[in-house]
């Protein structure tokens, strides 16, 4: 079962090193997250997004499995864990270790990967679709008009 013990467990058995973001520095990386990416505080991120993101086309399978074609392995990004609508969970690392925690958290199925310069995020919903947004090309979400 996805739980925080269940977090616990594939970061330890996996020993990965991803740095786990919390308190204020938490808070900042929230904020940013959505000052740049979010409108609102909705229940999913992904169903209001400020940009129209990119859809990437995974063949109908699962959508982790191609995030090796998409992502630099070695970089370090943010990992923004969906912890049942409740809490988002951040830990910092190399995506290797990021992909790795993806694999092996049991029932783990929605999350977001950030760069740290806050100008992309990669993003695999609940759906199994893979999304991304590139602040620099995307283009913003056209506020529908309240008639």
């Amino acid at each position: 079962m996805f739980d925080i013990e269940e977090i616990e467990r594939t970061v330890r058995d996996n020993k990965l090193g991803l740095q786990k973001i919390s308190g204020a520095d938490k808070d900042g990386l929230l904020r940013r997250l959505y000052d740049t990416f979010i409108v609102g505080d909705p229940r999913a991120l992904w169903e209001s997004f400020r940009y129209v993101p990119d859809r990437i086309d995974c063949n109908m399978e699962d959508p982790y499995l191609h995030l090796p074609e998409v992502m630099d392995m070695d970089a370090v990004y943010y990992f923004i864990i969906d912890y049942w609508n409740v809490d988002l969970i951040i830990f910092k690392g190399r995506m290797s270790d990021i992909y790795t925690f993806i694999g092996d958290c049991d029932g783990l199925d929605e999350f977001y990967i950030m760069t740290p310069d806050y100008l992309q995020l990669y993003s695999i919903t609940d759906h199994d679709v893979l999304y991304h947004i590139d602040v620099r090309r995307n283009r913003p979400v056209v506020a529908k008009s309240q008639d």
